[in-house]
């Protein structure tokens, strides 16, 4: 089962992917590869990133941390 992740921990990932934050509007964050060929919004409450967030990047990411389930 998926669990809540550190937001800390969602942000490391998706640089080590070589993605970058984008733009922000509100409590959302737009993130996305340099070349702009995809985008992830991401919310951060109380500090995790929650379960639907994380399974969305498990489908688009097959190599997410083993932890992450």
């Amino acid at each position: 089962m998926t669990k809540p992740q550190k937001y800390r921990d969602v942000t490391k990932f998706l640089r080590s992917k070589g993605w970058d934050f984008k733009r922000q509007t509100g409590s959302h964050e737009v993130w996305g590869p340099a070349d702009g060929s995809q985008s992830f919004s991401l919310v951060e409450h109380h500090g995790e990133v929650s379960t639907g967030v994380v399974r969305q990047l498990q489908r688009l990411f097959s190599d997410t941390p083993s932890k992450w389930n």
